[in-house]
C-alpha cells in the first residue's frame, strides 16, 4: 500500500485479420494505456488509418445523442450484447423516431414562445387593469408605450417631459407611470430612463380594454399548457417504449468509435499491426490469455524495455483510497516513491481530531457529515438548505468532492469526539465528571508532546526519503537524509537539555553526544548537498517546531468556546437578556465550529504537505488513463477477470 501499482510497457504483434478483436479486448479489459511505438520499431511501421464503418458509426452516433437528450429519461435496468458492428448498425437503422421527436419537440419550442409572450402581456395588461380604454392606443406605428417604475423620490414624469414634451404621462399606481412617446422618441425615453435608474417595461401590441385581454390571456394560456401536457405525454410514451435501447444503442457506438480511433495509435505492415502501452505488471499474464481467447492465439504481447517515466495508477484498500483525493490535490506520486495515501490516512484525521478537541465539535462535524453523504446520495426536490449556501459550497467544490471532503471528516471526527473526552470539553463546558488531561493546565505538556510528535513525522519523513534513495540507487542521497536525521535528533536533545536547564558541561555526555550530532548532522548535509543544504539546515527547526500549532489551534478553539460561553453568566441578572444569551452562545458556537473545521482542516493538511512531503516526496507523476469506457447499459464482449480465473 505505501507503493503505487508497477507500470510496465508493453507492445502486442498481431494479424490484421485479427485486429477488431484484439482491440475489443484491450477496451473490455480496460488495463492499457495506449501510445505510440516507440523506438526503432516506429520507424519500420507504417501508420494505419481508420477502417470503412468509422463514418458511419459516428453518424449514428450523433443521432442517437440527439435522440437520447430529446427523451425524456426513463431507468434502464437491463444491458444488452452486440455481438457485431452489423449487428448494432442494424438496431440503429430498426429505430425511426427522429421525425416525430424533431416536430413534437420544434412544435413544443414554439408553443412555450408563445406561453411566455401570452403570460408577459397578460402581466403588463394585469399593471394597467384599471384603465378602462382599448389598449389597441397605446402602441401603433406612430406611437410606442411604456410602464415606468421609477426609484422612490425619483419625479419620472419630469424627466421623461424634457426629452418629449408632448408625452403623455399617466400615474396608474406608486412608483409606476404609463407613459406614451412619439416613436421616433423612444430612443431618448430609452437614454433618460437609463440614465435615472427607471425601468422600462415596453407595451406591445394588444386589442381591447385590460380586463377583456387578461381574460381572452387566461383562455389561451389554458390552451398551450394543455397541448404541452399532449406534448410532453406523447414524448413519455416514446420514451417507455424507446429509451432503454436508444441508451443502449448509443453507449455501445461510442465505444466502437472510440475503438476506430486508436487507429491513430496503430502502426503495422500489409498483414500485421503493433500497438504499445502501459499495463499493471501484475497483469500481464492475464492480459496475454484474453489477447490469446480473444485472437484464438495469433498475438504476440512482449515486455518492452524503456526509460520513459510510467503513468501513476493508485494501490490502496476502497476505505483509504478516498484519501487519494488529498494527494492527487497536492501531485501524483512517481513510480519509485512511496505512495503517502495511507500515512495521509492515519495521520491527518488524527492531526484534525486533537486540533479541534471538543467532542460536541466533533459530534456535530460527524453528523453534517453524515447527513452531506447521504443527501448526495440522495437528493430531494425541494431543500431547506439556503439556495446561497448551497450554491457557494457548490461552487468551491462539486458534489463528489464535497462527499469524499465528507467522508475524509468522519474518522477525524471520531479522533475529535475521542480527544474532546480525554480533554473534558463539550462546545467549551466540562460535562463530564472526570478530566483525564486538562487543555490550560497541561499546556506545557501539551507543547512538549506535540514537539515529539513533530519529530517522529518529520523523522519518518526522512527514513522515507532515503527508501526512495535506495529505490533510485543514489548513495549521496542516503547520506544526506541521514545527515539531516542525525541532525534534527541532536537539535531536539539539545533542545530538551535547555528545558531541563543541565549545564552545559561538555564531560557530560548527555551534552556532549547532541552537540557532536549537530556538528556531524550538519557537516554530512553540507558534503552531500553542498551550499543549498548549509541554506537549508534551518528549516529543520522549523518544521519540526511547526507541529506545536497543533496545541495553538486546540487551545484557540477552547479559549473562544469558553469566552463565548461567559454570555451565559452575563444574563443570570436580568431574565429580559436570556433570549440574546442564548443567540450569542448559538450564533458563536456555530462560527467556532466553522472556524475549527477550516483551520484544522487546512493546517491539519499543511503539516503534512509541507513539513512532512517535502522529505521524501517529489511528485509530478502523470496519470494511469486505460483506454476503456463506462457500461451502464451494454455487455462486455470480453471480461479480463473471468478469463483470468480460469
Amino acid at each position: 500500500m505505501l507503493r503505487s501499482e508497477k507500470i510496465i510497457r508493453v507492445r502486442i504483434i498481431a494479424s490484421n485479420s485479427v485486429r477488431r478483436e484484439v482491440i475489443s479486448a484491450l477496451h473490455d479489459a480496460g488495463i492499457m494505456q495506449l501510445e505510440d511505438v516507440s523506438g526503432e520499431a516506429a520507424q519500420l511501421l507504417d501508420k494505419k488509418g481508420t477502417e470503412g464503418n468509422y463514418e458511419m458509426l459516428s453518424r449514428e452516433l450523433m443521432r442517437f445523442r440527439g435522440l437520447e437528450n430529446a427523451l425524456p429519461a426513463r431507468r434502464v435496468s437491463d444491458r444488452k450484447f452486440f455481438s457485431s458492428i452489423r449487428e448494432l448498425l442494424d438496431a440503429a437503422s430498426a429505430v425511426k423516431i427522429d421525425d416525430e421527436i424533431r416536430q413534437l419537440r420544434e412544435r413544443e419550442g414554439r408553443i412555450s414562445a408563445e406561453l411566455r409572450e401570452l403570460e408577459n402581456r397578460k402581466d403588463i395588461a394585469g399593471m394597467l387593469s384599471g384603465m378602462d380604454y382599448d389598449l389597441s392606443i397605446l402602441s401603433n406605428p406612430r406611437v410606442s408605450s411604456f410602464i415606468a417604475i421609477a426609484p422612490e423620490g425619483k419625479d419620472a414624469a419630469s424627466a421623461f417631459r424634457k426629452v418629449a414634451p408632448e408625452a403623455v404621462i399617466t400615474n396608474i399606481s406608486r412608483g409606476r407611470y404609463l407613459v406614451a412617446v412619439p416613436a421616433d422618441r423612444v430612443g431618448d425615453t430609452g437614454k433618460t430612463a437609463n440614465e435615472g435608474g427607471i425601468e422600462l417595461i415596453a407595451i406591445p401590441e394588444m386589442q381591447g380594454k385590460p380586463v377583456e385581454f387578461i381574460e381572452s390571456a387566461e383562455r389561451q394560456i389554458v390552451e398551450k399548457r394543455e397541448e404541452l401536457r399532449a406534448i410532453a405525454a406523447r414524448l413519455g410514451a416514446l420514451s417507455d417504449s424507446h429509451y432503454a435501447t436508444v441508451a443502449q444503442i448509443r453507449e455501445q457506438l461510442e465505444i466502437e468509435v472510440k475503438k476506430y480511433e486508436v487507429s491513430e495509435k496503430v502502426s503495422g505492415t500489409a498483414n500485421t499491426f503493433v500497438l504499445e502501452g502501459w499495463i499493471p505488471a501484475r497483469r500481464f499474464d492475464m492480459l496475454e490469455r484474453a489477447l490469446d481467447n480473444a485472437a484464438g492465439g495469433s498475438v504476440v504481447l512482449t515486455h518492452v524495455r524503456t526509460d520513459e517515466e510510467p503513468p501513476t495508477l493508485f494501490r490502496n484498500p476502497r476505505h483509504i483510497s478516498l484519501f487519494e483525493f488529498f494527494i492527487r490535490f497536492y501531485s501524483l506520486p512517481k513510480e519509485y516513491e512511496i505512495d503517502p495515501t495511507l500515512i495521509f490516512a492515519l495521520v491527518f484525521p488524527l492531526f484534525f481530531g486533537l486540533m479541534v478537541g471538543d467532542w460536541g465539535y466533533g459530534l456535530a462535524i460527524l453528523l453534517i457529515s453524515l447527513f452531506i453523504i447521504h443527501r448526495i446520495d440522495h437528493p430531494v426536490e425541494k431543500s431547506h438548505i439556503p439556495r446561497f449556501l448551497s450554491r457557494f459550497v457548490l461552487m468551491i467544490m462539486g458534489p463528489n468532492a464535497l462527499k469524499t471532503l465528507a467522508k475524509a471528516l468522519i474518522p477525524s471526527s471520531i479522533v475529535a469526539i475521542a480527544a474532546g473526552i480525554l480533554f473534558n470539553e463539550f462546545f467549551g463546558f466540562s460535562v463530564l465528571p472526570f478530566t483525564v488531561f486538562g487543555v490550560e493546565p497541561g499546556l506545557a505538556k501539551l507543547l512538549l508532546i506535540s514537539g515529539y510528535i513533530g519529530l517522529g513525522i518529520v523523522s519518518f519523513g526522512l527514513i522515507l526519503g532515503a527508501v526512495n534513495e535506495h529505490t533510485l540507487g543514489h548513495r549521496k542521497g542516503i547520506i544526506a537524509k541521514a545527515g539531516w536525521l542525525i541532525f534534527a535528533w541532536g537539535i531536539a536533545m539539545f533542545g530538551l537539555n535547555l528545558l531541563h536547564r543541565l549545564p552545559i558541561d561538555f564531560s557530560n555526555p548527555a551534552v556532549s553526544i547532541p552537540v557532536l550530532m549537530i556538528f556531524a548532522g550538519a557537516a554530512t548535509i553540507i558534503g552531500a548537498e553542498g551550499t543549498m543544504g548549509a541554506m537549508e539546515i534551518p528549516s529543520i527547526i522549523s518544521h519540526v517546531l511547526s507541529y506545536t500549532r497543533i496545541v495553538g489551534i486546540l487551545l484557540a478553539s477552547v479559549i473562544l468556546a469558553s469566552v463565548i460561553n461567559l454570555s451565559l453568566g452575563v444574563i443570570k441578572g436580568s431574565p429580559l437578556l436570556i433570549p440574546v444569551g442564548i443567540v450569542i452562545v448559538i450564533v458563536g458556537q456555530i462560527f467556532n465550529l466553522i472556524i475549527a473545521v477550516f483551520e484544522s482542516g487546512i493546517q491539519g493538511a499543511r503539516l503534512l504537505y509541507v513539513e512532512f512531503f517535502s522529505k521524501f516526496y517529489k511528485g509530478n507523476g502523470h496519470y494511469f488513463r486505460p483506454f476503456a469506457s463506462p457500461r451502464n447499459y451494454t455487455i462486455k464482449q470480453f471480461d479480463l477477470d473471468s478469463i483470468g480465473q480460469k
